[in-house]
């Protein structure tokens, strides 16, 4: 009677020098993920980030509308640059699902940095442009 022995080889066990920031934190301390993937831990150097995301949307570019753009919530600042005006008007989703509302509407350029407005995270907009020429429009979320 012939015996089948299987020999499966591990391989060696390789140790990783674990190292704690700055000699004291523990080694399941947080982190903060850099740039390059390597994870941090939280020191005065690399904090804990507490600002929220910043957002830019173009709504419009050279007097054409871009599709519906959905906003994390927050502050926004709507700014139009147009060369000749009609009417801009920012829009949002209603609660339909279908029809389009009116926000803000704007007839001239902004003169103060732009209009700021407050967003439901969510909040689906667009703009509608009437009789506009060479016309812009962005919104851009204020972060916290």
């Amino acid at each position: 009677m012939a015996s089948i022995v299987i020999v499966m080889a591990a391989p060696a066990a390789v140790a990783q020098q674990v190292q704690a920031p700055a000699g004291y934190a523990p080694l399941t301390a947080p982190c903060v993920v850099q740039g390059d993937g390597r994870c941090t831990a939280i020191t005065a150097d690399a904090p804990m980030p507490v600002a929220s995301r910043a957002e830019r949307l173009v709504l419009a570019s050279s007097n054409v509308a871009a599709a519906p753009a959905t906003t994390l919530g927050g502050l926004y600042v709507v700014n139009q640059m147009c060369s000749g005006y009609g009417t801009v008007v920012l829009r949002y989703l209603a609660a339909d699902g279908s029809t389009m509302l009116p926000l803000v509407s704007r007839s001239t350029g902004d003169s103060g940095g732009g209009t700021t407005l407050y967003l439901g995270a969510g909040t689906v907009v667009d703009v509608q442009l009437s009789g506009m020429t060479g016309c812009g429009v962005q919104l851009a979320r204020v972060p916290a």
